[in-house]
């Protein structure tokens, strides 16, 4: 494999012409030498005249092997420096998604204060798919009584009487249906869930499905829709990137970022980085602009909100460490209590 030197490939292209150029004329100071000697040695041979000339010989081969010693080295540290870069870059992808995880514990924190009521809400639309998921697992393997029996559970243990009562219809549509119908309508579950960019469930579906059907070509060829789907998506995300870019939209930049980081390869996401990293930096700079403007209007709720914000998503960096030395104060003002920020 090539070693790789990144931007300081100009260092070693420098350091090769200069390789070949020395030894060149090192190899032209040699011949001469070695000439010299040779005839010294046939017409008039002392030890006085030809051990200089040997030891002259021996140092312009020692020479040459240092010459490649110190290519090699430059060679070294150019790829030293590439990989530290590289590193760098990869630093700042682990921090963005220990950002990402963050954000996700603080949700699920807020999601665990939430009454059982709205817990219940948000989940429901969740358990159903996964109960429909399941229904039509066994559908597509025939295996009607499961399901059923499955559906019974849905419907007394959970209290969830029209969904179940929209699955037994479903059942027995598909048990009425003929091997073309069951092939079709599996086919076209399988692309509503393609449309909600559901990869993995679609492609388990189409997985047990492939079992089921092996002669079916138009099975055979969902994975490829699956994927083409995929592909479709991600370019449709990186042209949406490139536009929010161009109007310096950070926010809606941003959002795109993190839905592409799902799509994207190393060598994708590496080619993305400066772009990325200089997005972050203007969304940093616009928050803090935002705290430091509540602050002095005495927002003090807003800015506390915008300090969070700050030292959740940023939290290594200097501004964050401004906001959490002011934090104890915004809040107690924010309570209502009289302290004045510093």
């Amino acid at each position: 494999m090539a070693e790789q030197t990144g931007r300081f490939e100009w260092v070693v292209k420098l350091a090769r012409i200069g390789v070949i150029a020395t030894l060149g004329l090192l190899t032209v100071i040699l011949a001469m030498t070695v000439a010299k000697t040779v005839f010294i040695a046939l017409e008039a041979p002392t030890a006085e005249s030809l051990i200089p000339l040997v030891l002259q010989i021996v140092a312009e081969l020692i020479a040459a092997i240092w010459i490649f010693i110190c290519y090699g080295i430059i060679r070294i540290l150019a790829a030293g420096q590439f990989s530290a870069a590289g590193g760098v870059g990869r630093i700042g992808r682990v921090e963005s998604i220990l950002s990402d995880q963050n954000q996700t514990i603080h949700k699920l924190l807020d999601l665990a204060s939430l009454s059982d009521q709205a817990k219940t809400l948000i989940f429901r639309q969740r358990e159903i798919e996964l109960m429909r998921e399941t229904i039509h697992a066994d559908l597509m393997r025939q295996d009607y009584k499961t399901a059923e029996a499955f559906i019974d559970r849905i419907e007394t243990r959970f209290g969830y009487t029209d969904e179940a009562g929209r699955l037994r219809q479903e059942v027995e549509a598909f048990r009425r249906a003929t091997e073309e119908e069951k092939t079709d309508g599996a086919i076209d579950r399988i692309q509503e869930v393609i449309d909600r960019r559901d990869w993995a469930r679609a492609s388990r579906e189409a997985q047990l499905l492939a079992k089921l059907f092996p002669n079916s070509q138009r099975v055979a060829d969902l994975p490829r829709r699956i994927e083409e789907a995929q592909v479709k998506h991600k370019g449709e995300l990186l042209r949406a990137y490139g536009e929010a870019v161009k109007k310096n939209d950070v926010d809606g930049s941003i959002e795109l970022l993190r839905e592409l980081d799902a799509y994207l390869m190393p060598q994708e996401g590496a080619a993305l980085e400066e772009s990325a990293r200089d997005i972050f930096r203007k969304k940093l700079h616009n928050l803090g602009v935002q705290f430091a403007i509540f602050v002095n209007d005495k927002q003090w709720a807003r800015a506390v909100a915008t300090g969070d914000e700050i030292m959740r998503q940023y939290p290594n960096t200097r501004m964050a460490q401004e906001a959490r030395e002011k934090m104890d104060q915004l809040r107690a003002l924010a309570a209502g209590q009289p302290n004045s920020p510093t």
